[in-house]
């Protein structure tokens, strides 16, 4: 063997480790650094958390379909966003969802359709939510309280042929301010 060959030798388990603890380290760096430098990613405000979107064409589209005035809020706090909607029909049956995060972070959903009561409130609530709990009165409207197939604590009415519903995690008393705040508009 000459002088210029050299023989390398292998890496003991100890100074592995040591390499390895050494990356680590440094990636903790980075993430930290990041963490703290970022705004909002550590803790994201709630307007960070939940973008509100436009459901103006839904009911515009729900109104073109059904000939009926859509019912959505119109005096909720800003603590509610809406984040979701559709709008689905065969002719003119149709279905408008508008879901909302609803204050501490809950959801509640108001549904509207013009199909036969019973058939609509079985496709949003299950079997479970065609049977009434009670009623409450919200704004001299009577909405009737049921359950549905998940438990959860529902609002129903219906009126010259569209019934509405809310439904979702959110909970008798912001269902009912939802329903409070719900008024006609066809765009």
């Amino acid at each position: 063997m000459t002088s210029s060959d050299s023989v390398v030798k292998p890496k003991s388990a100890k100074d592995t480790v040591f390499d390895m603890v050494r990356s680590l380290g440094l990636v903790a760096v980075v993430v930290a650094v990041s963490l703290i430098f970022v705004p909002g990613l550590l803790h994201p405000s709630k307007s960070q958390k939940i973008q509100a979107i436009d459901y103006a064409n839904v009911v515009i589209g729900f109104h073109q379909v059904t000939g009926t005035a859509a019912l959505v809020p119109i005096s909720l706090s800003t603590d509610w966003k809406a984040t979701s909607e559709s709008l689905t029909h065969t002719g003119s049956v149709a279905h408008l969802h508008i879901g909302f995060a609803a204050p501490q972070s809950t959801y509640a959903g108001l549904e509207e359709g013009n199909a036969d009561p019973a058939t609509f409130v079985r496709s949003v609530l299950g079997a479970r939510g065609l049977a009434r709990s009670g009623t409450t009165v919200i704004n001299g409207a009577a909405w009737s309280t049921r359950v549905s197939q998940r438990g959860e604590t529902s609002l129903v009415r219906t009126r010259h042929g569209l019934t509405v519903i809310i439904t979702g995690s959110a909970g008798l008393t912001d269902d009912q301010d939802l329903a409070a705040a719900l008024r006609s508009r066809t765009h």
